[in-house]
């Protein structure tokens, strides 16, 4: 089966059949409480937690990007940066004690630039919340000049013999969310479900229709157990 893949880059930064429409997430929450919200559920479903990811985006930048990287060089001292010239990237890395933060600069063909921020991590408990925070505290002005849009997603896994089938599963995500159904990928073994909720506000619109909630479920044959993605407002790894 053919991998199904939102590439984060591509779905935000060019294509046209998505649009923005939202009342952005504030600094002060910087979709940390969305994470909350996530592992919450799947504590309570009895799923453990494997991975999470918190991304963070601003228009498009009119400056190049050795201009955009040396800003950064200096107001983050601690990163370690790497050049990819084939993808035409800057990328700068941190390790923290819970958390990885990364900053990619790319360039565009008008010598103009866009910058994608991310944090992610292997667990999420109050030790690593605490650090998240302290970290977008210490970072996001030295990033971005404007409030930034922010992503967040959340992987999980659980035991075969815990629940039933993935429309089961999809189906009580749906419900606990209190989301409405857009579009369903249904192949084998996966399922991936795009929804609106109004239990949140930011949104994505295609084709006429609020996005801001996607659900992905793959169950491995071999031991039955299910790996659970969770994204708003779309999923943003590959699954």
């Amino acid at each position: 089966m053919k991998k199904i893949v939102y590439l984060f880059l591509i779905t935000i930064c060019f294509a046209s059949a998505l649009f923005f429409y939202s009342n952005k997430v504030g600094l002060a929450d910087s979709g940390v409480g969305q994470l909350n919200r996530f592992a919450n559920v799947l504590n309570k479903k009895d799923i453990s937690i494997t991975s999470w990811n918190l991304y963070a985006r601003e228009a498009k930048i009119d400056t190049s990007v050795a201009k955009v990287v040396g800003k950064y060089k200096n107001n983050l001292k601690d990163f370690k940066w790497t050049v990819n010239k084939e993808q035409s990237k800057i990328i700068g890395l941190k390790q923290h004690t819970f958390v990885t933060e990364r900053v990619v600069v790319t360039s565009t063909s008008d010598n103009s630039s866009y910058v994608i921020y991310e944090l992610n991590g292997t667990k999420w408990d109050q030790q690593t919340e605490n650090e998240t925070k302290m970290i977008l505290k210490n970072s996001l002005e030295n990033i971005f000049s404007k409030e930034p849009t922010f992503f967040t997603c959340i992987k999980g896994t659980m035991g075969g013999k815990l629940e039933g089938v993935l429309q089961g599963i999809k189906n009580d995500f749906l419900e606990t969310f209190k989301a409405k159904k857009i579009e369903e990928i249904k192949e084998g073994a996966f399922v991936s479900v795009s929804a609106y909720t109004e239990q949140w506000n930011d949104a994505l619109v295609a084709n006429g229709k609020k996005i801001n909630l996607q659900i992905a479920i793959r169950e491995n044959k071999v031991d039955e157990s299910k790996t659970i993605i969770i994204g708003t407002p779309i999923i943003t790894v590959e699954y």
